[in-house]
C-alpha cells in the first residue's frame, strides 16, 4: 500500500501550485470572468506542456500519465483557472491515438491553435461548448461519428452561472470525420472516463481550498466575544465539507489506479468519483460561502466564485447524476468496456504480497477449521463471540500474530493483520473481542509495565482471556476525559469506586481496561490514570443493557474495588495519553472498517433485491432512479473502506495523523446510518421484514442495517466529537469543544 506522492510528483504538485498561484491570482481570475478565458495563464501552461500533457514525447507532448494531469488539474480547481485545461490535454491525446502526424495535433503542441474534447455529444445547431469563445476546434461524438469541427465563424458567446467560456456553436455543419462506429464509441467513451477523472481533480481542488477560506475566516472572525471558529455550528459543517471532499480524493485515486491498471472497472469508478465529487463540492463551497455570512455573497469577496465554479464545471457535461446511471451501467450490466491505457498510477491502496500470502494461510485456516462449525453465526456483535473457535484462532497463531513473538505472536505487519481480519468477517465471525484486545494490547505494549506485559500479554495471545473497555460513564460519553470513577492509592494498591456504562463484553471478558480519575483537583484531562482491572476482583458488578442493534452492552459498578498497582498501565495522571493512543488505534479502524463492511452487505442486499423483484416488464433494477440510488450507496459504502485503508497505512507507515481516522469514522457512520435508511425506503414493503421472517431480503440484512447504523455515529466516539476534532486538525480551526 502506498498513498504518498513520490518526489517527482511532490514536485509537480509544488510547481503548479507556484505557477497557479501567480498567473491564476484573484485578480486575474476576475479579470477573465466577461470571457471566462486567460489567454496569458493558457499561454503559460503551453508553454511548460501542461496543454499537450497528455501527448506523448515523439509527438511532441510532455509524455505524462493521467495521474500526473489530476495533480495538475487539482491545482488549477484550488486557484478556479479560467481556462479549460482538462478539455485540451484529452483532445491532443485523442488526436495522437487517432493520427500522431495530424495538422491539429501539432499545432496543439506548439501552441499555435487550441482543440477542445467535448464531453457531451454534439446533437444540434445550437450547442454549448466551453471554451467555446476562443477554441479553434473541438472533438466530439456525433451521431455514431467521432468527429473535428472547426470554429464557426462567430460563436455566440453567453453568460453563464462560472464563467466557463461557453459559446453556442452549430455541430451540424462539415466536419472531419476521425472515426466511425464501435471505434467513435469505444474512443469518446474511454476519454470521456478520463474527462470524469480530471474533473473531479479540479472539483476536489476547488472545493479544499474553498473550505480552507471558509475556515480561516473563521478562525479569525470575531461575534459575540468569541471566534466564530469556536461555535460547533460554524466548525461542523465545514468538517463535513472537508470530510466529503477528502474521500472524493480517495474515490479519485481509485479510479485512476484503476485506469493504469486496465480494468474492467476504471469506467463504473470513474463515473462515481465523478458523480460524488460534484455532488459534495456543491454541499462544500456552499458551506465555506455561508460561513462568511453576508460578506460571502458580496461579489468582492472570492468564496462566490468557488461556489458558482463548483456547480457550473461539474454540469458541464450535462447533469452531473447521469454519472451515477453510467456507473451502474458497469457495475450490474453486462457492458464490458475497455480502459483508458495509461502509466500505473504511484498509490496504491493492495495490502501487498505479504498480506496477500498471509491471507490465504489464514483461508486454509477457516476452510480445515470452519467458524460455522463452532457456531459462529453472529458477527455483529459480542454475543457472536464462541470461545472455542477464539482459542482455537489464537493458538494456531493467527488472532495477535502481530504482537511481539516474545509474548506469542510472529510479528506480522498491520497489513497482514488486516487481510486475516477482513477474511474472519467474510466467514462470519464476530471480531469484536479481537480488536478489542488489539487496542488494550498495543496500549498494553507502549505504556504498561514489563511485570503486567508478562502476565497478561501470553495469555491474550493464547486466547485464554479477553477485554472490553471501560471509559463511558452516565454522565460522561464521549467525553471520556470528564470520567468521575474515582482511584485512589493505598500503598501498593488503588481503591476504586464508581460506574461505567456501555461496557460491551464484561460479562463475558476477563480484563476491563478502564479510566479512572485520580487527582480531582486538576484539569480534567490531566487528573486520569489507566487501569487493567480482572474482571473477577470483588466489588464487581455487572447488569446487562439491551440495544436497538439486538447488541447486549452492560453497565458496571465498581464498590471498593481494590487493584495492585500492576496493573496500571502508564503514568498516574496521565491517562489521556494511554486512551488516546488506543482511540487512535479504534478510530483508524485496522483498515477492517467494520462500518464500510455492514455498509456493504446491506448495499449486496439491496442488490440482489433489485435483480429479482418485479417492476412492470423487468425487474426493479431496470428502473433509472433505482440505479443512481443504487449507485450513490455503492460510491459511498466505497469511500468509507479507502478512508480505513487510509488511516490503516497512516499507522502502519508512522505518518502523522491529519485527522484521517475521525475522518474515517464520521464519514463510515454518518454515510451508513443515511444509506441503510435509503435502502429500506427503496426496497420497502419487503425491507420491513425481520431475519424472523422466512420472506426476508437476505435474512433480514436492510432491516437490521436500518437499526445497527444507528449505533456507529455513536460508538467508539461520537460524530460531534470528531467533527471537532477534524475542523482542529484538518483544516486549523480553534477548539470547538469545552
Amino acid at each position: 500500500m502506498k498513498l504518498d506522492l513520490d518526489d517527482h510528483h511532490g514536485l509537480l504538485l509544488t510547481s503548479f501550485d507556484e505557477l497557479f498561484s501567480t498567473e491564476s491570482s484573484s485578480s486575474r481570475v476576475r479579470a477573465a470572468e466577461q470571457t471566462g478565458f486567460d489567454a496569458e495563464l493558457w499561454n503559460s501552461l503551453t508553454e511548460v506542456g501542461a496543454v499537450s500533457m497528455l501527448v506523448t514525447p515523439e509527438a511532441g507532448g510532455g509524455g505524462g500519465s493521467l495521474f500526473d494531469a489530476a495533480l495538475i488539474l487539482d491545482r488549477a480547481g484550488a486557484y478556479t483557472a479560467s481556462v479549460p485545461l482538462a478539455e485540451a490535454m484529452l483532445a491532443g491525446q485523442l488526436l495522437e491515438q487517432i493520427d500522431s502526424r495530424a495538422d491539429h495535433l501539432r499545432a496543439l503542441v506548439d501552441g499555435s491553435t487550441s482543440v477542445l474534447f467535448a464531453p457531451r455529444p454534439l446533437h444540434g445547431p445550437s450547442e454549448l461548448v466551453r471554451g467555446g469563445v476562443f477554441a479553434d476546434a473541438i472533438v466530439g461524438l456525433r451521431g455514431d461519428d467521432l468527429v473535428l469541427l472547426s470554429r464557426p465563424q462567430a460563436p455566440a458567446p453567453t453568460d453563464d452561472l462560472g464563467n466557463s467560456g461557453l459559446a453556442r456553436w452549430d455541430t451540424t455543419g462539415p466536419a472531419d470525420v476521425l472515426a466511425t462506429g464501435a471505434d467513435a464509441h469505444r474512443l469518446f467513451s474511454t476519454t470521456l472516463t478520463q474527462w470524469r477523472i480530471l474533473a473531479a481533480a479540479a472539483l476536489v481542488g476547488l472545493s479544499r481550498k474553498a473550505l480552507e477560506l471558509g475556515a480561516a475566516y473563521a478562525s479569525e472572525r470575531v461575534q459575540f466575544d468569541r471566534r466564530i471558529g469556536e461555535f460547533q455550528g460554524i466548525a461542523h459543517p465545514l468538517a463535513n465539507g472537508v470530510t466529503e471532499i477528502e474521500g472524493a480524493r480517495l474515490l479519485l485515486w481509485d479510479a485512476l489506479i484503476q485506469c493504469g491498471e486496465g480494468g474492467r472497472g476504471a469506467h463504473p469508478t470513474a463515473a462515481l468519483a465523478f458523480g460524488w465529487a460534484a455532488e459534495a463540492a456543491a454541499r462544500a463551497t456552499g458551506t465555506a460561502l455561508h460561513t462568511l455570512g453576508g460578506y460571502g455573497l458580496a461579489l468582492e469577496y472570492d468564496l462566490q466564485l468557488y461556489q458558482r465554479r463548483a456547480k457550473a464545471w461539474s454540469a458541464l457535461a450535462g447533469d452531473p447524476r447521469a454519472a451515477y446511471l453510467d456507473a451502474a451501467r458497469g457495475l450490474w450490466d453486462d457492458e464490458p468496456k475497455p480502459a483508458p491505457s495509461g502509466d500505473p498510477a504511484p498509490v496504491s491502496f493492495e495490502l501487498g504480497p505479504k498480506a496477500e500470502t498471509f491471507r490465504a494461510s489464514v483461508q486454509e485456516f477457516l476452510a480445515s477449521d470452519p467458524p460455522s462449525a463452532h457456531g459462529c453465526d453472529i458477527r455483529d456483535g459480542w454475543d457472536g463471540h464462541r470461545p472455542a473457535f477464539h482459542a482455537a484462532l489464537a493458538q494456531a497463531g493467527f488472532a495477535f500474530a502481530g504482537w511481539p513473538t516474545e509474548y506469542g505472536g510472529s510479528g506480522r505487519d498491520p497489513y497482514e493483520m488486516t487481510a486475516m481480519l477482513q477474511e474472519l468477517y467474510s466467514a462470519g465471525v464476530s471480531l469484536h473481542p479481537i480488536a478489542n484486545a488489539r487496542m488494550v494490547g498495543e496500549a498494553l505494549l507502549k505504556f504498561a509495565a514489563t511485570e503486567l506485559l508478562d502476565e497478561v500479554m501470553p495469555r491474550l495471545c493464547a486466547g485464554d482471556v479477553i477485554t472490553c473497555l471501560g471509559y463511558s460513564e452516565p454522565e460522561s460519553g464521549s467525553d471520556v476525559a470528564a470520567a468521575q470513577t474515582k482511584a485512589v492509592r493505598d500503598g501498593d494498591e488503588w481503591l476504586i469506586n464508581g460506574q461505567k456504562m456501555f461496557t460491551s463484553g464484561a460479562d463475558i471478558c476477563d480484563y476491563v481496561f478502564l479510566l479512572t480519575r485520580t487527582d480531582p483537583d486538576v484539569p480534567k484531562h490531566r487528573g486520569l490514570t489507566m487501569f487493567l482491572v480482572p474482571l473477577d476482583s470483588p466489588g464487581i458488578e455487572i447488569q446487562p443493557l439491551q440495544t436497538l442493534s439486538d447488541e447486549k452492552t452492560n453497565a458496571t459498578f465498581y464498590t471498593n474495588v481494590r487493584v495492585p498497582d500492576r496493573y496500571r498501565v502508564g503514568d498516574v495522571d496521565k491517562g489521556m495519553s494511554v486512551v488516546g493512543y488506543a482511540l487512535e488505534i479504534e478510530h483508524g479502524g485496522g483498515g477492517v472498517g467494520l462500518f464500510a463492511r455492514a455498509h456493504l452487505d446491506a448495499l449486496e442486499a439491496a442488490v440482489d433485491w433489485a435483480t429479482t423483484a418485479p417492476l412492470g416488464d423487468g425487474t426493479a433494477l431496470d428502473d433509472p432512479l433505482v440505479r443512481v440510488r443504487l449507485a450513490r450507496v455503492t460510491a459511498r459504502a466505497r469511500i468509507s473502506a479507502l478512508f480505513n485503508l487510509r488511516s490503516l497505512w497512516r499507522g502502519a507507515e508512522g505518518h502523522p495523523n491529519r485527522a484521517e481516522g475521525p475522518m474515517s469514522k464520521l464519514f463510515s457512520a454518518e454515510a451508513y446510518i443515511e444509506d441503510a435508511a435509503d435502502l429500506v425506503d427503496l426496497a420497502a414493503p419487503e425491507s420491513l421484514l425481520t431475519a424472523a421472517d422466512p420472506a426476508s431480503i437476505h435474512d433480514g440484512e436492510l432491516e437490521f442495517g436500518y437499526r445497527l447504523s444507528a449505533a456507529t455515529s455513536i460508538y467508539g466516539g461520537s460524530s460531534e466529537i470528531m467533527r471537532s476534532i477534524i475542523a482542529e486538525v484538518a483544516l486549523g480551526m480553534p477548539r470547538s469543544r469545552s
